[in-house]
């Protein structure tokens, strides 16, 4: 299992309880309307403190925002810590 923590534009974090990848994404686009999309691929964060390899998915309100945006417009991220 994974840890996951949704992140929002605004600062506030929030958990995802989820098994893995998919169940966390969906777990986190529920949490906006149902025009939201999220990127198709994880990005790297780098390390976290304790040196486990942490990832983000970025999450738009819409695909027009989403389209061409490397996420100044994303509206937060679903970030993971690998084990």
């Amino acid at each position: 299992m994974s840890d996951y923590a949704l992140e929002y534009a605004d600062g506030r974090v929030s958990e995802i309880v989820a098994d893995n990848d998919n169940q966390a994404t969906a777990a986190a686009l529920a949490r906006f309307d149902d025009d939201a999309v999220a990127c198709e691929q994880w990005d790297s964060r780098g390390r976290n403190d304790d040196g486990k390899p942490v990832e983000r998915l970025l999450i738009w309100e819409n695909e027009g925002d989403a389209e061409n945006d490397p996420g100044a417009k994303a509206v937060a991220e679903l970030t993971v810590v690998r084990r």
